[in-house]
C-alpha cells in the first residue's frame, strides 16, 4: 500500500486455508478498488438518473421507503456481506421492520444446509490434499472457487489422491482424475440417488436413467469410494440443492453416502461445501441471515409456539437489543421475494452487496420483480445493470481492503477482516450504515463500533460462545475445533417424519430445534420460478473493472445467466475450460 493505495497483493502463509497461493481474481482484483467506475458516495434516484447526495439525504430516503413499506420488505445478501453486516441487517428487518423475508442470494433452504453443516461431518482444506480419495460433486473448483482446484491438483500429484469427479460438463480436473463421470443438468439429486443405491443396494439402471448417468461408471465409482482407502473427502457443490423440490431428497443421498462410508466423526475425511451464495455463504447463514433461522441455526417458529412470541422470542432469534416486534412465520426466501415483488406482496427490497440480476437467480423473474419494487435500496461498490435500472438509494460499499468484521471459510473457519487502507470517497463502514438506518427507523441496535458488532454477533451464536476478535487473530478459529460446538443445535425434523432429526452423535434427539419447512413459504418448489444457477466468481463487478482480468468477465458472465453447456458437448466444453482456468 502507499497513499491510501493498493499496489499489489500477495498470498499469506497459512496451510490451513491457502497453502499460501492466490487464484487470479485474489490477486488482480485489487485493481478494481481504484477505477474510476467505483461508487463512493451516497447515490439517491432524482429525475430518473442516480445522482451523488449528501449521507443525510440518502440515509432519510432510505428510511422513509422502509418506513412506508414496513412489513413488506424483502432483503437479499451476497457472498462479499460480512457476519456482521448480515446479522445487522436480519435485526433490522424482524426488529425494526417486522419482516423477516431475507435470504442469500442462493435462495437454498437453510434446513437442507443445516442438516449438511453437522461438526460431525466437515472435512477441512488441507484434507483435500492427504486424503486417500476425493469426490468432486457438482461444482467445477476452478470456476467456484479456484484455490481448492489447486489443493486438489497438489494433492494428486504429490499425495497420491485418487480424484473422481461427478460434474454435468467436462471439468478442468479431467485430466487429474481416476474416475470421471457426467449427469444431465438439473438432475443432481438423482445422481447422488443413484450413487446412494450403488453404494448400499437400489435400483441403479433406473436412477441412472434418470440423472442421464452412466451405470457402469456409477458402480465403479462407488467400487473407488469404498475401497480407494478410509479418508474420503466429498467436495459438492452447494448448487446441488438448488431445486427446492428435490433438495431435500438430494440431502438426504449425500448424508446417507457419507454416513455409509463412515466419513462422520472422522479426522481427515467428510464434507466439505463449496457455497452457491458466494465466499461467506456459510457466514451470513451462521449469523442468522436466512428465512426461518435466526443467528446459531436455530429456527424461528411461528408467533405464539413457544419459540417467536413477543420481545423475549424475538430476542433468542435474532441476538439482543430485541424491541418486541413479531417475527412473520411465513418468510419467504429468495424465490419467493421475487415472486412477492412481482405480485405487489412485498414493495421495497434491500440488497446487501449484491445485484440479482448478476448472482445467478433467474433473470427474467427478477426484472419483473425490480421493475414492480416502489423502493429498492442497495450496498454497491459498482452500479451493474441492475442498479443502475431500478435502485432508489445506493450507499458506497467497501471493498475487501476497507472492510472490518469477519468471516466464515466454508470450512467453518472464522476469519477476521482488517482495513487495510482507507475508506474511498465518502464511504462508510457497511454495519455502522445499517445501524443509522435503523436507528432512523426507530430500532435502536446499539451498536457504536465495528468490534462491538463482532461481539453482538459472537454472542448471539451458540457455538461462537466465549470467541474473541484476539482469539480469531491473524490466522482464524473453526468453531467446530472449539469447545463450545457442542451447542450446535440438531437439525428439524423432515415434514410428516414424526420425530426431531438427530446428529450422527445423538442416541435422543432431544436437543432439537423446532420444525421449519424444508421449502420456505413462496419459494421456487411452489411459485414455479426458475432454478437458481451459482455465478462463476469470474462473473462479478470486480473481475469486470480489473485491467488484468476483464478478459474473465464475459466468459463468467455467460455462466452467470445460464449459459449452460450439456455435458455431451465435449469440445465446446474443453474450450471453455481453457478459457475459464485462470489459476
Amino acid at each position: 500500500m502507499r497513499d491510501e493505495r493498493v499496489l499489489r497483493v500477495q498470498a499469506r502463509d497459512h496451510d490451513e486455508v491457502d497453502d499460501g497461493w492466490l487464484c487470479d481474481k485474489g490477486r488482480f482484483a485489487y485493481q478494481s478498488i481504484h477505477v474510476d467506475e467505483r461508487v463512493t458516495q451516497p447515490l439517491v434516484r432524482d429525475g430518473g438518473e442516480l445522482r451523488p447526495v449528501s449521507w443525510e439525504r440518502a440515509l432519510g430516503e432510505a428510511a422513509s421507503g422502509l418506513r412506508r413499506a414496513a412489513g413488506r420488505v424483502g432483503a437479499l445478501a451476497g457472498g462479499d456481506a460480512s457476519n456482521e453486516e448480515g446479522y445487522l441487517l436480519a435485526r433490522l428487518l424482524r426488529e425494526g421492520l417486522g419482516c423477516g423475508h431475507l435470504d442469500t442470494v442462493a435462495g437454498i433452504a437453510p434446513a437442507e444446509l443445516h442438516h449438511l453443516a453437522d461438526p460431525e461431518l466437515q472435512a477441512t482444506v488441507p484434507d483435500l490434499e492427504f486424503a486417500h480419495t476425493v469426490l468432486v460433486l457438482g461444482t467445477e473448483p476452478v470456476r467456484d472457487m479456484a484455490i481448492l482446484d489447486l489443493r486438489i491438483r497438489k494433492g494428486v500429484r504429490r499425495h497420491g489422491v485418487k480424484l473422481a469427479l461427478a460434474t454435468t460438463a467436462v471439468s478442468a480436473l479431467d485430466s487429474s482424475a481416476t474416475l470421471a463421470l457426467r449427469y444431465a443438468p438439473g438432475h443432481d439429486a438423482d445422481f447422488v440417488q443413484a450413487l446412494a443405491a450403488a453404494l448400499y443396494g437400489g435400483d441403479v439402471e433406473q436412477h441412472a436413467r434418470e440423472c442421464q448417468a452412466d451405470a457402469g461408471k456409477l458402480r465403479a465409482l462407488a467400487e473407488l469410494l469404498r475401497t480407494g482407502g478410509e479418508d474420503v473427502v466429498i467436495l459438492y457443490g452447494q448448487g446441488v440443492l438448488a431445486d427446492p423440490a428435490r433438495a431435500t431428497d438430494a440431502r438426504e443421498a449425500l448424508l446417507k453416502v457419507a454416513r455409509g462410508l463412515g466419513l462422520s466423526g472422522r479426522a481427515g475425511a467428510g464434507l466439505l461445501a463449496v457455497p452457491a451464495a458466494g465466499a461467506n455463504g456459510r457466514g451470513l447463514l451462521e449469523a442468522g441471515f436466512a428465512p426461518g433461522y435466526g443467528p446459531g441455526l436455530r429456527a424461528i417458529g411461528a408467533v405464539g409456539d413457544g419459540t417467536n412470541g413477543g420481545a423475549a422470542g424475538t430476542q433468542a432469534a435474532s441476538g439482543t437489543g430485541a424491541t418486541g416486534t413479531q417475527v412473520m412465520p411465513d418468510a419467504l426466501d429468495a424465490h419467493g421475494i421475487g415472486a412477492a415483488l412481482a405480485t405487489g406482496e412485498l414493495s421495497a427490497l434491500y440488497l446487501l452487496n449484491v445485484d440479482p440480476l448478476r448472482c445467478g437467480l433467474p433473470r427474467e423473474h427478477w426484472e419483473a420483480a425490480l421493475e414492480r419494487a416502489s423502493t429498492v435500496i442497495a450496498h454497491a461498490g459498482f452500479l451493474t445493470e441492475g442498479l443502475r435500472a431500478h435502485a432508489n438509494v445506493v450507499f458506497p460499499a467497501e471493498s475487501y481492503a476497507e472492510k472490518e468484521g469477519t468471516v466464515v471459510h466454508p470450512d467453518g473457519r472464522l476469519q477476521r477482516l482488517r482495513p487495510a487502507i482507507g475508506r474511498q470517497g465518502e464511504t462508510r463502514a457497511g454495519w455502522s450504515v445499517i445501524c443509522e438506518l435503523a436507528r432512523i427507523c426507530g430500532c435502536d441496535l446499539e451498536v457504536l463500533t465495528g468490534p462491538m458488532a463482532s461481539q453482538r454477533l459472537f454472542d448471539a451464536v451458540p457455538f461462537y460462545a466465549g470467541l474473541t476478535l484476539e482469539e480469531i487473530g491473524g490466522r482464524g478459529v473453526r468453531w467446530q475445533e472449539r469447545a463450545a460446538a457442542s451447542a450446535f443445535p440438531a437439525p428439524p425434523p423432515r415434514p410428516g417424519s414424526g420425530g426431531p432429526a438427530r446428529r450422527a452423535d445423538d442416541s435422543t434427539g432431544a436437543a432439537a430445534t423446532p420444525a421449519v419447512p424444508a421449502t420456505p413459504a413462496g419459494s421456487a418448489a411452489s411459485n414455479g420460478a426458475g432454478h437458481f444457477q451459482p455465478a462463476s466468481l469470474w462473473s462479478s463487478p470486480e473481475v469486470e473493472f480489473s485491467p488484468a482480468l476483464k478478459f474473465l468477465y464475459r466468459h463468467g458472465l455467460a455462466e452467470a445467466r445460464g449459459a449452460a453447456v450439456p455435458a455431451d458437448a465435449m469440445d465446446v466444453a474443453a474450450t471453455a475450460a481453457r478459457e475459464g482456468r485462470p489459476a
